[in-house]
């Protein structure tokens, strides 16, 4: 349920242009979209968003099911 919440959050923040890996602070296990969808963000054990990958070439990040995913 916490992870729902921070995802749930990190979604909004999103929305709102702000970036994650800038701002707040994150729940194990939680992935995002990079604000501009080129790839994702991941927590690490210090409670900060990550750089997770690139999307490759064509393709965008997208949420399937709460989870980013290239597409």
């Amino acid at each position: 349920m916490k992870f729902l919440a921070a995802l749930t959050f990190v979604t909004a923040a999103l929305a709102y242009g702000v970036d994650p890996a800038d701002t707040e602070l994150c729940t194990l296990p939680a992935y995002v979209c990079k604000p501009d969808f080129s790839g994702w963000l991941v927590c690490n054990l210090d409670s900060h968003f990550l750089d997770g990958g690139n999307c490759p070439e064509g393709t965008a990040c997208e949420y399937i099911n709460d989870l980013p995913y290239c597409v």
